[in-house]
């Protein structure tokens, strides 16, 4: 049986105890219970936890002895609070000038990261230049001027080298007018004196503003030992968690890095280079919660209307033809996986196979009204009249009648909601204010 992530597990018991008739003492410790076990399996310290559940206990069981009115919101609100405390502070990235050393063990994601922390500051308007100090991997120097490429940022290397320090000291004379320089250094299996000695001498040359270590959030509460180790070493300013999307330990690792006095700065979400984000622990809690988050979701559909210059407001006032359907069709898939526009939306456990169906036929439907002529795509109501023009368009798509009639339905019912939409004066006055920034996340 594959076990439940965090943020699933969590949800599951908030919503037992949400859902039952009567709120007592009983439900109250039931719900602690439960999300004791969470954390522990999560592999958050277990004094953390304890300390956190037996809060968040006391103040529930206060409120049922007041006999307070909407105590399950209350409850739900008490829980989000404390797990807010365990994760620590959000992090506020300043936009400024800076060199950045990223250090870490083996297996990290400590090459991966130095590009796509060069993206997310690239994307606020500064210069960045990344400097591959890594003379240990055999692949790091191939793999970060890849990633770079891909990432649109300068890199500097030198293959072969195995004087890291003077790489360094090289690429900050190449890099001297950028505004921000990454430079990703070696690992090791283990934090070994070699390593510790090595990191000193890139100090020495680079002069970081900033000493960030990269964890990966499979190794749990050991981040905060190593962040431990790392700072008598070479004095840490933060840490980056990766792998964060694909272990159930990363509120462990969090946990874990806050409490041992390590800011966590961003965490790595996927494997794409834009999946970094700065580490929010408000609208962390909140995903685990399954709150949405539409302030991220409105940014998403401005980042997309950039991308693809669709503006979606004037999609809404023109008439919905097949062609039109197609842009919204292609916006819709450069939004990322369904899955994180549904967490975004609030609903983070839609069942993965109802997800993949999804977006097969969003292919198809691609496919589909490519195989259309022009005049087809203006007016679809051609193509209902005609049923050679519907197998015609199955045949040149590779899919069936039966799919090309549902992509038609689904063309009705959209045009049908448009329609509606554009009848609501209120609802579009609300949509075209968040569209401009105007929507803030409470």
């Amino acid at each position: 049986m594959v076990e439940l992530d965090l943020g699933r597990r969590i949800r599951n018991a908030i919503s037992v105890f949400t859902g039952k008739a009567y709120i007592d003492d009983k439900a109250v410790k039931e719900l602690v219970k439960e999300l004791q076990r969470t954390l522990i399996s999560s592999d958050v310290d277990v004094h953390l936890v304890l300390k956190i559940t037996k809060e968040i206990e006391r103040k529930a069981l206060d409120l049922e002895k007041k006999k307070e009115l909407a105590i399950r919101e209350q409850v739900v609100r008490i829980v989000y609070d404390e797990l807010v405390a365990l994760l620590g502070e959000t992090y506020e990235p300043k936009i400024e000038k800076k060199k950045v050393l990223l250090l870490g063990l083996y297996g990290s994601g400590k090459t991966t990261t130095a590009a796509k922390l060069g993206k997310f500051y690239k994307s606020k308007g500064m210069r960045v230049g990344v400097i591959c100090a890594d003379t240990d991997r055999p692949a790091a120097y191939e793999q970060l001027q890849q990633l770079c490429e891909k990432a649109g940022l300068e890199f500097y290397g030198e293959k072969g080298e195995k004087d890291s320090a003077g790489i360094v000291k090289r690429g900050l004379l190449k890099l001297h007018n950028f505004d921000i320089t990454i430079v990703d250094s070696s690992g090791r299996n283990a934090l070994e004196g070699d390593l510790i000695d090595e990191l000193k001498r890139i100090v020495d040359v680079l002069k970081p503003d900033e000493n960030i270590l990269v964890v990966s959030a499979d190794i749990g509460q050991v981040a905060g030992k190593q962040a431990k180790a790392f700072n008598e070493g070479v004095n840490v300013n933060g840490i980056i968690v990766t792998k964060s999307d694909g272990s159930a330990k990363a509120g462990g690792a969090i946990s874990a890095a806050h409490h041992a006095d390590a800011k966590v700065m961003f965490i790595g979400t996927g494997e794409h280079i834009d999946e970094l984000k700065v580490y929010d622990s408000k609208k962390y809690v909140a995903k685990l919660l399954g709150f949405p988050d539409l302030e991220a979701l409105l940014e998403k559909v401005k980042t997309v209307e950039a991308e693809t210059q669709i503006d979606q407001k004037k999609l809404l006032e023109e008439k919905l033809t097949m062609k039109t359907f197609l842009e919204q069709i292609k916006a819709a898939k450069k939004m990322g996986p369904l899955k994180d526009v549904f967490t975004m939306m609030g609903a983070p456990d839609v069942p993965e196979e109802m997800l993949q169906q999804s977006e097969g036929k969003m292919k198809k439907f691609e496919a589909m009204i490519n195989s259309m002529t022009p005049a087809e795509r203006d007016d679809p109501e051609i193509l209902k009249k005609s049923s050679n023009r519907i197998g015609r368009v199955a045949k040149g798509s590779g899919c069936s009648v039966a799919e090309v009639k549902e992509l038609l339905q689904q063309f009705d019912m959209i045009n049908k909601m448009m329609y509606g939409f554009k009848k609501d004066r209120g609802m579009r006055r609300k949509i075209e204010k968040m569209m401009k920034g105007g929507f803030k996340f409470q």
